[in-house]
């Protein structure tokens, strides 16, 4: 077995499946687009994979009987998803629009598309025109042609329904297919009985790789914060290349990455197994030699059958992959195998200032390699839009549009470079088999924006602040900023004590008012493992597959494109899979996570039975980076706790999200209020205390008196401050607005508005 042999292989299974929704006529025009050895492949390659295709449809819908039947529109997976009872409905109201993938093209609506078949071909159309865009030059590199052509399919079939079932996309059944066929044909002969490889990586250490600390990270936190994140995502991905390269796979063999976890299906062959046991072996090296044991990447290897994928069997493929992951977390660098875990390290010029385990490369900077490669990955991420895996000979030029990182990764040389109109299309080092990825991880420019850039794309890039004009200096809003400096240069990232200024709003008189401070939100999605184990009525390969990709793109594709519509003061430290982590001005982070919830519920069919909870801190500019992330987990762990979960903790306190509309409108109120009778801060401050009793009335007498007390505090306030005319009318107001709907209503809740209140007004 070759690569080459494999990418035939596969190709040949894509284009059997994809004849399917493609006429004859169309697959004319897209021939000229397809490399001639592909192409070759089909005649040569067809009948074998013409049955073999027939029995992985068959294990990828984990049915015995295939019927073709021609769907309308694809449906929703979400919509169906049930986890607290054993009746399962078959709702089919909500569908997916015909139209290229965009951020805003994933969500469903129950609005049918009207003239289904002129969408669709109008959509076939726009995908053979797309194909030009690929460059020529690529053909002659199988795996990096394939690579691009399988985005090509994501972008154009990932809206259209499968010919066996509406609720999976061609897109989904095309791949997961492919990768079981190509399996099947590669199989050793010995193995038949189980002819797969289940290969599941996990990168473990997240958190503390992402935020771990030295003595200077605060003075390049937003920078060396997403230049970690990214590098977990490039870790993950390089990882899987690694695996595919050894076992001889294109890209179509890989069905998931997201969140550090990634599936690839290999067939069972001896020299496979082999070839996993060196990649993990490379890998834990790697680790200790670069991270010292920081982070580290585990790989587990299940065996399959054809029955594993049918009824009840697939349950238990299923959760027995979830147990191998579990596994491989406890054997974590197989530290007492064959990994050199004793390292002789010096520290002749000190520790990393960023981050303490690593030794600092000279006594300049003193910065290790890996940190000088988060701080670039940092400043490349707002200007570069391509990223270029290629081996140590590459012969790339390098200049200030195309820059390689210092650090090699598993071997492979990593170049950042900009749009291909800037930098070209690298097409004599990909015709020398020298490029083995080129990925576009270019954010889309809003939420209706294409994806197609001609390129294999990653959603690994997420949204970084930076300014977008040049303009003066406003020292009086940015006042906590060193004057040294202060910088609105167009194209520079934005650092977290802008960021912290950025909610300060002139009032009347023109002067700057608010708290200067950040929030930090980490969420995640709640009983994400129960959606995958007992969601889904009948679940298959195929499903699994398609809620993975889907779970993750709301995360990876969508909160990023609506950051660059309408939160572009977020920093996204990391967003995908099914969690997320961003920092932001303090109020304005409040306003995206009641977004990201909103959309959330639209994007999985309004099913109630879906959603996630989130924890916010508030901080002043120069918390410790660690801290951050211990205080965002604290919080997120106290969400999780209430009853149902769904819900968000802030200021300490939880609250769910069904309630959060309700309160922000009561916030509303609040500054209406204190406006129209001018309330001062510090009647408003006791209210704080009043909220605590009437939350903990059951526990102490004396807090059952918190309503005359209230009474009693805001009698005094009117009498004292106000007019004798105004008195009657607006103790009844204060007393129903803060008293009744307030703190009876909300008890300790209701400190969030009055919080928000105060931070409004601060002037600090």
């Amino acid at each position: 077995m070759s690569l080459e042999i494999s990418c035939k292989i596969a190709f040949v299974s894509l284009y059997q499946e994809a004849t399917k929704f493609i006429p004859s006529e169309a697959w004319k025009q897209i021939e000229k687009y397809i490399p001639i050895p592909l192409l070759e492949a089909i005649n040569e390659y067809q009948s074998l994979i013409k049955a073999i295709n027939v029995e992985a449809n068959r294990i990828v819908l984990g049915s015995e009987q295939l019927v073709e039947q021609p769907q309308s529109q694809l449906t929703s997976l979400f919509e169906n998803i049930n986890l607290t009872s054993d009746k399962y409905t078959n709702k089919k109201q909500y569908f997916y629009p015909i139209q290229p993938l965009t951020a805003e093209s994933i969500f469903p609506t129950k609005e049918k598309t009207s003239d289904i078949e002129k969408q669709k071909k109008v959509l076939l159309q726009d995908f053979v025109q797309s194909l030009a865009k690929i460059p020529s030059s690529h053909k002659e590199n199988l795996a990096l042609w394939l690579d691009h052509f399988d985005t090509a399919l994501q972008c154009f079939f990932s809206s259209l329904p499968s010919v066996y079932t509406a609720e999976i996309s061609q897109y989904d059944h095309v791949k997961t297919t492919v990768a079981i066929a190509t399996a099947l044909v590669l199989a050793d002969e010995q193995n038949k009985a189980k002819p797969f490889l289940l290969i599941q990586g996990d990168f473990f250490g997240i958190q503390d790789f992402i935020f771990s600390g030295g003595r200077e990270t605060n003075k390049r936190a937003a920078k060396i914060l997403r230049g970690r994140s990214f590098q977990v995502s490039l870790f993950t991905e390089l990882a899987a290349l690694k695996v595919l390269e050894a076992c001889e796979l294109p890209s179509t063999s890989q069905l998931m990455n997201a969140a550090g976890k990634f599936l690839i299906v290999a067939p069972n062959t001896e020299k496979i197994r082999q070839a996993i046991y060196r990649v993990q072996n490379e890998l834990n090296q790697w680790f200790v030699d670069n991270t010292y044991g920081l982070v580290g990447l585990g790989l587990a290897v299940k065996e399959a059958a054809v029955s594993d994928f049918f009824g009840q069997t697939f349950k238990k493929l299923r959760d027995s992959l979830f147990k191998e992951l579990e596994k491989i977390k406890l054997q974590r660098l197989d530290l007492t195998a064959t990994t050199v875990s004793v390292q002789n390290i010096k520290y002749p010029f000190g520790e990393c200032q960023y981050n303490s385990y690593f030794p600092a490369e000279d006594s300049d900077k003193q910065q290790s390699i890996i940190s000088a490669d988060q701080i670039k990955i940092g400043e490349y991420l707002a200007k570069k839009a391509r990223i270029i895996i290629c081996n140590k000979d590459a012969e790339i030029y390098q200049d200030r549009e195309t820059t390689k990182l210092s650090l090699s990764i598993f071997s492979y040389h990593i170049i950042f470079t900009s749009i291909e109109e800037i930098t070209g299309r690298f097409g004599k080092q990909a015709q020398a088999q020298q490029i083995k990825r080129l990925w576009d991880f270019e954010l889309p420019q809003n939420t209706s924006s294409s994806l197609w850039n001609g390129y294999a794309r990653r959603y690994i890039n997420a949204y970084i602040p930076y300014f977008i004009v040049d303009r003066e200096a406003d020292i009086k809003k940015y006042k906590i900023v060193d004057k040294d400096n202060i910088s609105y240069e167009k194209d520079k990232i934005k650092t977290f004590d802008y960021l912290a200024c950025e909610d300060r709003e002139k009032d009347d008189m023109g002067n700057y008012i608010g708290q200067a401070a950040l929030m930090t939100l980490k969420g995640d999605v709640d009983n994400l493992g129960l959606i995958f184990q007992k969601g889904l009525k009948q679940p298959n390969f195929a499903k699994m597959a398609a809620l993975s990709r889907q779970m993750n793109q709301f995360f990876s594709l969508w909160l990023p494109a609506y950051c660059v519509e309408h939160q572009q003061n977020m920093y996204t430290v990391f967003a995908g899979g099914d969690d997320f982590f961003l920092i932001g001005p303090w109020y304005s982070t409040q306003k995206l996570a009641f977004a990201m919830q909103q959309n959330f519920a639209r994007y999985v069919a309004n099913n109630p039975e879906i959603h996630f909870s989130s924890g916010m801190v508030m901080t002043k500019v120069g918390t410790p980076v660690h801290r951050l992330g211990e205080m965002a987990e604290e919080a997120l762990e106290k969400a999780k706790k209430v009853d149902g979960k769904n819900a968000v903790t802030i200021y300490q306190t939880s609250v769910g999200w069904n309630k959060w509309e309700t309160l922000s409108t009561l916030e509303l109120k609040i500054e209406e209020l204190a406006k129209k009778y001018n309330i001062s801060t510090s009647y408003l401050y006791s209210l704080i205390h009043f909220a605590k009793q009437a939350q903990n009335k059951e526990n102490n007498l004396e807090n059952t008196m918190w309503r005359s007390r209230f009474y009693y505090r805001t009698v005094r306030y009117v009498v004292d401050k106000l007019k004798k005319e105004e008195r009657e009318t607006a103790l009844k107001e204060i007393t129903q607005l803060l008293g009744e709907q307030g703190i009876e209503t909300h008890k300790m809740q209701f400190i969030i508005p009055l919080f928000n209140y105060f931070y409004k007004l601060r002037n600090n």
